[in-house]
């Protein structure tokens, strides 16, 4: 059953048992993060991780920024510059 399955399925329940549905999974999944020998379902590796990549790319995004975005603002852009 895929999660959109069970939203639809959520959405035929009344109130209380919907806030009942929602307790049973707040506690399932509580269970899971404080079990020692649960892991996530997906290893996080260096090149996915987006923190990783914002610290180690080139510095001169840092130093640069508000150069580096008046590139690329131009008319088809979207963007506007206010000063």
């Amino acid at each position: 059953m895929t999660v959109q399955e069970l939203v639809n399925a959520a959405k035929q329940l009344n109130l209380n048992d919907q806030m009942h549905l929602v307790g049973q999974l707040m506690q399932l999944v509580a269970q899971k993060l404080t079990h020692p020998t649960s892991k996530a379902t997906t290893p996080l590796s260096v090149e996915d991780d987006p923190i990783v990549g914002m610290f180690s790319g080139p510095p001169h995004l840092s130093t640069e920024a508000k150069d580096i975005l008046a590139q690329e603002i131009h008319s088809p852009s979207g963007f506007s510059w206010k000063e």
